[in-house]
């Protein structure tokens, strides 16, 4: 079970590209059921990503979408002791009775706050991308 602010990693889903991806670690930011386009969903997430290095870290994180997830913002008895950042502009939409994910922890509430007026700016700007192919 999870819930409003976990960090789950799901091993396959598919991408805001439409191709297969393995093991990767999500953000919930809703765990209520609904429909979006008549396809009923009980989970909605942001997708996390690494930052390799620090030229990669100004590169991503220059832009507004993404917000900077660091090691001391994760709350978990596993540390991946690696820096990362929070893909806000995609909301990817889950059915969890269909999805094979494990509970890997939960942000911070101060970063979860950040995430949530970020995520209600992106909205208002027409910035949000809805990713519906994994309840298809």
């Amino acid at each position: 079970m999870c819930k409003f602010g976990d960090i789950i990693v799901v091993n396959n889903y598919i991408g805001d590209d439409g191709k297969n991806i393995g093991r990767h670690s999500f953000v919930v930011i809703d765990d209520e059921k609904g429909k979006i386009r008549g396809l009923e969903y009980d989970l909605v997430t942001n997708v996390i990503s690494s930052i390799k290095d620090d030229n990669h870290r100004n590169k991503k994180l220059r832009y507004k979408e993404n917000l900077e997830l660091k090691d001391e913002d994760v709350i978990s008895k596993y540390k991946s002791n690696k820096d990362s950042y929070i893909k806000a502009d995609k909301l990817f939409f889950f059915n969890k009775s269909k999805l094979d994910y494990y509970l890997f922890g939960r942000i911070s509430d101060d970063l979860l706050d950040k995430l949530m007026d970020l995520i209600e700016e992106l909205s208002k700007e027409d910035k949000l991308v809805n990713v519906i192919e994994n309840i298809k």
